[in-house]
């Protein structure tokens, strides 16, 4: 995640917040609605996706392509915080555009492998925490981001995976 804070005001039944576009190098606005973020997080992250433009590109610089169509993924939790952002361009971040936040070291990318239903939490076959963690292991985040994003130290990501990964849920890609 980029040394940017994200700023979030919460209203009664609103959430406006602002993230830090790595593309735009702008505060992108946001508004959410509370009952759309609850309704998305099902026992874990909320993502919201939002395609978008640099309103203020930079006319003096030639390679600036802010100006074309690119995403930013925002990641939330229950309490309305955001815990992640992501920018890229196209439908998802690239090896390399990943592989960018851990310059010099092997990037290791989890995968979900099996659909999970919610329903696997009520029947004690994993724990909450293991569900908000899957939701995150969209195949767009490395195993450090996901530890960001789900506010744990790497190592509980990887004891995390690890359990997982014996219950046929997750896969971890490793990329040099």
């Amino acid at each position: 995640m980029s040394e940017h804070r994200s700023i979030v005001k919460r209203y009664f039944r609103e959430v406006e917040c602002w993230a830090w576009c790595d593309i735009c190098k702008e505060m992108i606005q946001m508004k959410l609605d509370k009952e759309e973020i609850q309704n998305g997080l099902e026992l874990g992250i909320y993502t919201k996706e939002l395609k978008h433009i640099n309103p203020y590109p930079d006319s003096d610089d030639p390679d600036d392509r802010s100006v074309e169509e690119h995403t930013i993924y925002v990641y939330i939790d229950d309490k309305y915080n955001v815990t992640g952002v992501k920018s890229f361009f196209g439908d998802s971040p690239t090896i390399q555009t990943l592989g960018q936040k851990v310059e010099g070291a092997e990037v290791r990318i989890p995968i979900v492998v099996k659909d999970v239903p919610e329903m696997s939490v009520h029947l004690g076959m994993i724990t909450q925490e293991q569900y908000k963690v899957l939701k995150i292991c969209d195949g767009m985040n490395t195993l450090e981001q996901v530890a960001e994003i789900a506010q744990k130290s790497v190592d509980e990501i990887e004891e995390m995976m690890e359990q997982l990964r014996d219950k046929g849920l997750v896969k971890v890609i490793r990329r040099t």
